[in-house]
């Protein structure tokens, strides 16, 4: 039986599509390989059993996953005495009535409590000084029993003290509100030996690992916040599993999701990273190297009956009405949409920020009639399934789900091009169209195109929907997360190559020829086999990262001894444009490990003066050293 642990920040009864996606997998893994796995949270909540209960209900998880949070599980632990129920004395008080919700009361003309209700029962107490400044507050379960209380310090956070249910702590966070940070800067948990940890991540580590287990434990990271607490578990039976759900990159740039550089600048020390499409694959293999543990795993789908009849020349977007949606660009496409199609009409379901934006924007294309804003509904496969076609314009996506629900609805999509995606599910004029990113014009002229199609052509349209959707089925979804499981099950060799500079020559019969000779030492202990590559980088593009060119070559393999290998690259200079510096690195693969080491010579042995030559002239960089040639 394997052992599975996903980990994520929180589970709350309304939740997003990441949170929906790692419960499908849950529900999927157990109902196609009866895999049982386990989820563990770590926020704070009153209510975390009511919201276990509704989760499991509603995604049919019962007997399939084991659920638990950080702090109802010590919570749990040790009882020592007899539970008692959260009691406070306001006889002496003047009570003064806010709402149902809220009273005050006051004593001697200062306010020193507020008491919230839900209902009749106390949810939560707030105590006040002299200068009505709130010093602590208690926060109470729906059963009547204390679960925190929180202490303050200049109106900021300064300690809480978690209890169980015999009013006994089981845990303190204490925060760094001198330097008014909310930082917890340490915790101690109150168990038959208390352990202080020193921050929030080593306490949240310690939870992790009590439910690893031999001979393999697989834990699947899913929220981005707790990756540094992953990377940093140090245990042989462990293999981490990183799930990306977004971009990686800031929209319009090429640095690096805060989120994302604890597992993409150490993926040497990943087992797996899951990616949900192809192309992000390739922007990730292209930037952080090529190695056999990136895996695309799309999210899955069913298919759903489909009884409802297509309305001719309905267009449907469902989206959240939020400005990286880009829904004014659909607006403002059809504007010429409905010149060349006067039926045509456009409903948006959804709701969001921009929705008097979006509706202004509607009013002043004089489009009222043909584009209506029809806000949030549940009846998603009905409205795919009566549409002829559906549209998204997003800036990105991490996968774009969109899609994936209107085409197994039979309903082809047109969208803007964009990371991630599209390209993944539309096959451009067979189920939809793959549109320039941000190209209204051209968004127009291909809704104007597939509107004008014959019914019997939309009908071959919507079929070849439905047969793409079939490669999202659970069983293809399944089977690929167990193939992953099985590919991890052996641990990679480890290696810390060291790349050394021996020589660097230009035969006299090729004038504008370089050999470039390089010693690499792997230190590993096992015997490895690697595939080394020279890297020449064109300077001039290394300023945007996901776009820079990169000329690569074999390295020549000119001897081994146990783990150090002498090899030769070399650098042609004719095959090369003028005006341009490409500096010198060398890749070195091996499975699940790439490592890229710029080439240099600190010490200066290599006199490449003596090397230069009018059209090619080989230097030492400034920084570091590094071998680069200049044409």
């Amino acid at each position: 039986m394997k052992n599975v642990v996903f980990v994520t920040s929180r589970l709350d009864a309304d939740h997003g599509g990441l949170t929906s996606s790692l419960l499908n997998k849950a529900r999927i893994l157990h109902d196609e390989k009866s895999i049982n796995s386990i989820i563990l949270t770590f926020h704070a909540t009153t209510n975390f059993k009511d919201i276990k209960s509704t989760i499991i209900e509603r995604y049919n998880l019962k007997d399939k996953v084991e659920i638990y949070n950080i702090n109802d599980y010590f919570r749990e632990h040790d009882l020592s005495y007899e539970i008692k129920k959260y009691k406070i004395d306001t006889s002496s008080y003047i009570p003064i009535k806010i709402n149902n919700n809220k009273f005050e009361y006051y004593k001697d003309g200062f306010k020193v409590l507020e008491i919230y209700y839900n209902k009749d029962n106390i949810k939560e107490v707030k105590h006040f000084n002299k200068n009505s400044v709130c010093t602590s507050k208690d926060v109470i379960d729906k059963d009547g029993y204390i679960y925190w209380q929180s202490f303050y310090s200049n109106q900021y956070l300064a300690r809480q003290v978690f209890y169980r249910k015999d009013q006994t702590p089981f845990l303190t966070r204490e925060f760094d509100a001198a330097n008014k940070s909310d930082k917890v800067i340490s915790i101690v948990l109150f168990v038959r030996k208390p352990i202080r940890f020193n921050s929030f991540n080593e306490f949240k580590e310690y939870f992790i690992n009590l439910y690893i287990k031999t001979p393999l434990t697989y834990i699947v990271g899913e929220a981005r916040g707790l990756d540094p607490v992953i990377m940093n578990i140090k245990n042989s039976y462990v293999r981490k599993i990183f799930m990306t759900h977004s971009i990686h990159i800031r929209p319009g740039t090429d640095i690096i999701r805060t989120g994302n550089r604890d597992v993409l600048n150490n993926l040497n020390n990943v087992e797996a990273l899951v990616l949900l499409t192809k192309k992000q694959k390739e922007d990730i293999a292209k930037r952080f190297g090529t190695r056999n543990n990136y895996y695309v795993i799309p999210h899955s789908i069913q298919i759903p009956d489909i009884k409802e009849t297509k309305i001719s020349n309905r267009v449907i977007i469902v989206s959240r009405l939020h400005p990286e949606k880009r829904l004014d660009h659909s607006i403002k496409a059809f504007e010429k949409v409905v010149k060349k199609v006067p039926n045509a009409t456009l409903h948006i379901y959804g709701e969001g920020k921009e929705k008097s934006k979006l509706q202004e924007l509607i009013n002043k294309l004089g489009l009222k009639n043909q584009v209506k804003l029809m806000g949030y509904s549940k009846e998603i496969n009905t409205i795919l399934q009566s549409a002829d076609c559906s549209l998204l314009t997003s800036q990105y996506e991490g996968f774009a789900l969109a899609i994936q629900e209107s085409i197994a609805n039979g309903t082809p999509v047109i969208a803007y091009d964009i990371k991630y995606g599209p390209s993944d599910m539309i096959d451009n004029d067979k189920n939809g169209y793959l549109v320039e990113n941000g190209n209204i014009n051209e968004l127009s002229n291909h809704i104007i195109k597939y509107l004008n199609k014959s019914e019997k052509e939309k009908e071959k349209y919507n079929e070849y929907a439905i047969k793409k959707a079939r490669n999202f089925s659970n069983e293809e979804f399944a089977n690929a997360w167990v193939n992953l499981f099985e590919d991890v099950k052996i641990e990679s060799s480890e290696m810390h190559p060291k790349v050394k500079l021996i020589d660097l020559k230009r035969p006299q019969f090729k004038k504008l020829t370089y050999k470039i000779f390089l010693e690499v030492k792997l230190n590993s202990k096992d015997k490895i086999e690697p595939i080394f590559k020279g890297n020449f980088t064109h300077r001039s593009t290394i300023k945007d990262q996901e776009n820079k060119i990169i000329d690569i070559v074999d390295a020549k393999i000119i001897s081994v001894e146990k783990d150090i290998f002498i090899l030769e690259i070399e650098f042609y200079a004719k095959h090369y444009p003028k005006n341009e510096i490409y500096d010198l690195s060398l890749s070195i693969t091996s499975k699940d490990k790439f490592f890229d080491i710029e080439v240099g010579d600190k010490s200066k042995k290599i006199n490449l003066s003596r090397l230069s030559h009018r059209k090619c002239k080989p230097f030492y960089t400034d920084e570091n050293s590094n071998i680069s040639f200049e044409l």
